[in-house]
């Protein structure tokens, strides 16, 4: 778990019910994650298998489980821990039924666990056991995601060969596996044949335009001549019709133009609004001290999300919030706007010396409030509290980072990602820092805009190298220094809102 990130952490009784909170809040933070749909699915599996496990088979018997998530730069880890007694699942030998050649885990679910996993691992300690169940991230660039309605075999096969390689795709047979696709999945568009049995593509399409927020590009494909049924398809408003046989050439060319036709239409309308929104989320640091300077650049996708900073003082103390809000569609510029607004009131009336108190309190609320609940952020917020003590705490962040003696030390504070539980405790770090000696913080697009595992690494050690070497220079000069090899690597615009903000003791 070294260098990995805390995304969420919950203590809960050794009871049945408290598999379900357990299971209901993970799936809360998974569906917030840029994560495939298969790997959340096995991730709640496995979390549920094994703290059953624990509960029914464990003796001595366990008081409590605690159920963590963690991210690195390629892996997503769900760590569970008990406090009964060990039982290794990596050295229980399954049963094999020779009647049914099915293999069986000793009513334990350990096939299903070792089938659905990349890694796993147990350890056993004195006062608790923590197993840890791995998957391999997906960091490529995402791909825009497809969705392909139609019935023939044969025809869901050749159109899925013709796109798979430049987009991710999900096959369903007819227009009612597509709604109920569609309940829990997003897509960027829908291509859909529109003679199928149970639901075909016009009813499939009717049913889609009754739901308000619709707004999926669509493309119908047909065999029929019938020009009724191509009135029925140009009255819905669709996108494109393209006419049976298809070639490859031809459905991407359809796909392409009506992904770009979509884009600058959503574009333009939500321009005006999204610079407003924009210029209200740069930094607004009031950091008027005779003991500490600051200085931060930020890059953004020109795209949703965004990354912010807020400050307030009062009687001496400033106390500073550094945010980072999940998603990238125009939506989460929103949220990013909404949960500003909400913070800065927050800040007014919280303790400025408590940077713990303030996190507390946006997650408790942020659970109870409809719009915030609608998304995630990450946050670190820090109090100064004298001339030279600065307090910390995390929720969900990356690790903020000390420069002392030219060496780059991790501050391993953390916290659960807010919103996620009803009651969310906060840990601060005091850190005490000597002259020119440097506090760095960091959204978690500052080092992974890369496409790949490879690029991302490549930019994170180049970053942390420059901040090293220009630990001497003057902040304004070390931080440009610093960005301009961020924008060499990872490109203008980059894959991911990012902001590096550095604070010097004086």
């Amino acid at each position: 778990m070294k260098n990995s990130i805390l995304l969420f952490k919950s203590t809960q009784p050794s009871t049945l019910e408290s598999i379900r909170i357990l299971r209901q809040s993970l799936s809360k933070i998974l569906d917030h994650l840029d994560i495939k749909a298969d790997i959340k699915q096995y991730c709640l599996l496995c979390c549920s298998e094994w703290c059953t496990n624990i509960i029914h088979h464990s003796t001595p018997s366990s008081n409590d489980i605690t159920v963590s998530l963690r991210k690195s730069k390629n892996k997503w880890l769900l760590v569970i821990q008990d406090s009964g007694g060990s039982w290794n699942p990596l050295t229980q030998q399954p049963a094999f039924n020779v009647n049914t050649n099915i293999l069986r885990g000793g009513g334990y679910g350990l096939h299903i666990i070792n089938t659905l996993a990349d890694e796993t691992y147990y350890q056993s300690l004195p006062t608790h056991n923590i197993f840890t169940i791995v998957w391999e991230r997906d960091t490529h660039r995402i791909k825009p995601h497809i969705l392909l309605v139609e019935d023939q075999k044969s025809q869901r096969e050749l159109f899925h060969s013709y796109i798979k390689d430049i987009f991710t795709v999900s096959l369903v047979n007819n227009g009612k596996q597509a709604l109920a696709f569609l309940k829990n999945e997003t897509v960027d568009l829908i291509i859909s044949d529109i003679q199928m049995p149970e639901m075909n593509g016009i009813e499939l399409r009717q049913q889609l335009e009754k739901i308000k927020n619709f707004s999926i590009p669509f493309i119908f494909l047909s065999h029929s001549e019938d020009e009724n049924v191509l009135n029925d398809a140009v009255n819905l408003g669709i996108d494109d019709y393209l006419k049976k046989p298809i070639k490859k050439e031809q459905l991407l060319n359809s796909i392409h133009r009506v992904l770009a036709r979509f884009n600058q239409v959503f574009h333009a309308i939500s321009q005006q609004v999204n610079q407003k929104i924009t210029n209200t989320l740069l930094p607004q640091i009031n950091l008027n001290s005779k003991h500490w300077r600051l200085s931060f650049q930020q890059r953004n996708t020109g795209r949703g999300g965004g990354d912010f900073v807020l400050s307030t003082r009062n009687n001496g103390v400033t106390q500073l919030l550094i945010a980072d809000v999940m998603g990238h569609d125009e939506s989460a510029k929103f949220f990013s706007y909404a949960y500003a607004g909400y913070i800065r009131g927050l800040m007014q009336n919280t303790n400025l010396t408590q940077p713990a108190q303030l996190l507390t309190k946006l997650s408790n609320n942020a659970y109870k409030d409809k719009l915030l609940s609608q998304t995630m952020l990450t946050g670190c917020c820090l109090s100064f509290l004298n001339s030279n003590t600065i307090t910390l705490s995390c929720a969900g962040h990356p690790y903020p980072m000390h420069i002392h003696h030219k060496t780059l030390y991790p501050i391993k504070v953390e916290g659960t990602l807010p919103g996620l539980l009803p009651h969310t405790e906060y840990e601060s770090s005091s850190i005490t820092f000597k002259k020119n000696e440097r506090l760095v913080l960091v959204t978690d697009g500052l080092f992974e805009s890369g496409n790949t595992i490879t690029e991302r690494e490549t930019l994170e050690r180049a970053i942390k190298k420059h901040l090293i070497m220009t630990a001497n220079l003057p902040l304004n000069v070390a931080l440009d220094k610093i960005m301009h090899v961020f924008d060499s690597l990872a490109g203008i615009p980059p894959n991911d809102d990012a902001l590096l903000l550095i604070i010097e003791k004086k």
